[in-house]
């Protein structure tokens, strides 16, 4: 062992003999809560990261993660009643593909692997109880990858067939769905849910699907007819998605000459969604065709009749006259068919023509600065805002026929845009928290060093320097002693001069005031040195 640490022990040990047992206990407990202190900071900023592995775990799913998680040695911790895994961030990926590769782990609740662990013996009632939870499961799975979706419930209702039944009852099914934070359903994600109900189970009708979610509000209901539900919200989708591409063309086309954020256009468009089928009989007599014709012809022939009550002398009793007088006559009868120009017409209308728009812009103005820093607003002039109009009714094909109303006014938008001073960079930020923890524990060693290491060293080192100084100043006068010996601590407390300096003030007026004969005695001589000096530099 080399004599300084040697001479070091001890002297620490006669340090340690001289201090009474409070001063002890003093010092052992801070230097423990010193040291415990640093160590905790020092795992704390080492502590691992942690991610989310899995969250919204069912318990099964859940404690199969966890014995993985345990068989491989990995800390992790539980979050949100057990449905949430954590663990370190530089293992997340590899215990992910890990948990894909086990294939115990597929989702929420339990699907079809429950068939993987078939007993023997079982009924027939419990192998359709098992299919029906399966079936359930695999539902759960399949509605929570919506993405509004952060759970879901599945209830199936699947009755019994009878082969000595007659009507058989039809399946159904409820489902209820929480949706995650500021999301919300829409009505397509609504009937994929019931697409998917209907098509997973067998012999299901869509009219005997229920959706709804956590808060009670029914997101789907079944009617013997939804029809026209569907229709009236294919309306409203047409309509509010006729109305937004207007709304986008307007601010598109005023962005450039306006500046963004300074046009707020609204459409209203009234769209006729009836229907209508129009029939009609077009005859055009100029245009005429032969279609049929038929001609008779008749001719008569005989003899005419004498004069009522005057006889006949040359009647000669065989029929015939004796004096004959015959008749003859000839009759024509033409009927003609014209087929006459037809045109027939079934007009059926468009749904969804629009019938009539009304349009509203307001632009903002501009700005001018005053002298005491403040911004006035001035409205656009009529010139500008006539041209913002033509602009606006081009871009919605206006029609005055049609009766559409466009409005476009300037009003303040609360003020001009001033410039904002740039945050900090992303990338800053990233490399600041990328280097935060290598740069915490130097400062952290750094600090123990000097508030802890470096106290006690000096403390070892300082008796030792003192007295070597002492015992070389042992053969000079008291008085002079004394002023070295002050000069020699100002040497020693050179290293830490702004922290001792106060001290050896104290140090020097203890002395004068206990040896003030000495005392004067220096200063005197100090000012014969310093007249000297003056005289030797005249």
């Amino acid at each position: 062992m080399s004599p300084m640490i040697t001479d070091a022990t001890d002297k620490a040990r006669a340090f340690w003999s001289r201090i009474s047992m409070s001063q002890r206990v003093f010092i052992v407990g801070l230097a423990l809560v010193t040291v415990g202190i640093f160590f905790t900071l020092i795992l704390w900023i080492n502590r691992p990261d942690y991610r989310v592995l899995y969250s919204n775990l069912a318990g099964e799913d859940a404690n199969r993660v966890v014995k993985l998680l345990q068989a491989n040695k990995v800390p992790y911790k539980l979050e949100n009643d057990g449905g949430t895994v954590l663990v370190p961030a530089d293992k997340l990926y590899d215990l992910r593909i890990k948990v894909a590769g086990e294939g115990n782990l597929v989702g929420q609740g339990i699907g079809f692997e429950i068939f993987d662990d078939l007993k023997v013996g079982q009924t027939d009632f419990v192998q359709k109880i098992n299919y029906q939870r399966a079936l359930q499961g695999e539902l759960i799975r399949t509605i929570s990858e919506f993405p509004g979706v952060e759970t879901a419930r599945v209830h199936l209702v699947i009755p019994h067939r009878s082969l000595f039944i007659e009507e058989q009852q039809k399946p159904s099914a409820s489902v209820v769905v929480k949706l995650r934070e500021g999301k919300k359903m829409e009505a397509q994600d609504v009937q994929a849910i019931v697409n998917l109900v209907v098509m997973a189970v067998e012999g299901m009708d869509r009219n005997r699907v229920s959706v709804a979610d956590t808060s009670g509000k029914i997101l789907y209901y079944p009617t013997e007819d939804d029809s026209l539900q569907g229709l009236t919200t294919t309306q409203l989708e047409y309509k509010m998605r006729l109305q937004q591409n207007l709304e986008r063309r307007i601010e598109e086309l005023l962005y450039p000459v306006i500046g963004p954020g300074k046009v707020i256009a609204k459409v209203n468009a009234d769209v006729d969604f009836s229907q209508r089928t129009i029939r009609r009989e077009l005859y055009d007599p100029e245009k005429t065709v032969v279609r049929s014709e038929q001609r008779s012809e008749e001719s008569t022939r005989g003899r005419a009749n004498l004069e009522a009550g005057a006889p006949d002398a040359n009647f000669r009793g065989d029929g015939i006259s004796g004096s004959a007088s015959t008749q003859e006559g000839t009759r024509e009868t033409r009927t003609t068919n014209f087929e006459i120009n037809k045109e027939e017409q079934n007009i059926v209308a468009n749904v969804g023509d629009l019938s009539r728009l009304s349009v509203a812009v307001i632009v903002d103005g501009t700005y001018e600065k005053a002298a005491d820093g403040t911004y006035t607003f001035v409205p656009r002039n009529a010139e500008e805002m006539q041209r913002i109009r033509q602009l606006v009714s081009s871009a919605v094909g206006y029609d005055r026929a049609r009766g559409d109303t466009v409005e476009v006014n300037s009003i303040s938008f609360g003020g001009p845009d001033l410039p904002q001073e740039a945050s900090l960079p992303q990338l800053f930020l990233d490399y600041a928290l990328r280097l935060g923890k290598p740069l915490l524990n130097a400062l952290l060693v750094f600090l123990f060093l000097l508030l802890v290491v470096r106290p006690v060293v000096m403390a070892l080192i300082r008796p030792k320097v003192e007295g070597e100084m002492i015992e070389g100043l042992e053969g000079l006068p008291a008085g002079e002693e004394r002023l070295a010996l002050i000069e020699g601590d100002e040497e020693v407390d050179a290293l830490d001069a702004l922290r001792k300096i106060e001290d050896i003030k104290a140090h020097a007026m203890q002395l004068a005031e206990q040896n003030m004969d000495q005392a004067v005695g220096i200063i005197r001589s100090w000012l014969k040195n310093a007249e000297g000096t003056k005289a030797g530099a005249a």
